[in-house]
């Protein structure tokens, strides 16, 4: 969460108010806040990358659930409720599970703890033909699963360098360059002006660009800005 953010979310819970992106009335909200977080936030405290007062406004009853590889004898449970459910959303007959399946399930580590299981039997499900799960269903979608993590472990550069590679390929005899360069160059001005809320000026300036380049530069790559903020 950007600091940017983090102000505005301690002013709500302070001031109990907000205000419309563009409006200038205050609106009393009340509200009760519930916030969830894989991070370790004492260490982003301590490193300045959350805001002390908005974690001591969040942190009042803290509940600690435990990685779902640390608590197996819910797999079975979640894997045939989340079955259920996307049977149901998607109008077709439940078509149960193996128990050798759930026994793959139960062994697996995680690492996307329950929005991955979950995600795992909605794939299943999608590819599924009226049988059981079995644990060849589960060992195909786990294989995406798996292929999906790894890309993010790629750092940024890698990551970049991996997509470049891709644009090579699919035109080598095309001149790339500057159609590449646009390409990361929008990508660069388009999250400036997100991370500014779209105060032109400071992203300028962030980026040490000129206004006035920067706005042609907008025109060129046709940005529409999320927010419009008055410039000083």
């Amino acid at each position: 969460m950007p600091f940017s953010i983090q102000a505005k979310i301690l002013r709500l819970l302070q001031e109990k108010s907000v205000e419309r992106l563009g409006g200038r009335d205050t609106i009393p909200v009340d509200v009760r806040i519930i916030a969830a977080t894989n991070r370790d936030l004492e260490t982003a405290l301590t490193e300045g990358r959350f805001r002390e007062d908005l974690y001591y406004r969040l942190k009042v009853v803290t509940v600690w659930l435990p990685p779902l590889r640390d608590r197996k004898s819910d797999i079975s449970l979640l894997s045939e409720y989340f079955l259920s459910n996307y049977a149901a959303q998607n109008s077709v007959e439940n078509p149960g599970i193996t128990e050798r399946a759930i026994e793959k399930l139960t062994n697996y580590a995680w690492p996307g703890n329950v929005r991955e299981l979950a995600n795992t039997i909605q794939k299943t499900l999608i590819f599924n033909r009226g049988a059981p799960i079995s644990t060849e269903d589960i060992a195909a979608a786990l294989e995406g699963e798996r292929q999906a993590s790894e890309a993010q472990l790629l750092n940024p550069e890698d990551l970049l360098r991996k997509n470049i590679r891709h644009e090579l390929r699919q035109d080598p005899q095309g001149a790339l360059f500057e159609t590449l360069v646009d390409q990361y160059a929008s990508i660069i001005i388009s999250e400036a002006l997100v991370e500014t809320d779209g105060n032109r000026s400071k992203a300028a300036k962030l980026l040490g660009l000129s206004r006035p380049t920067l706005h042609s530069k907008i025109d060129k790559y046709q940005l529409k800005l999320r927010t419009a903020v008055e410039e000083s």
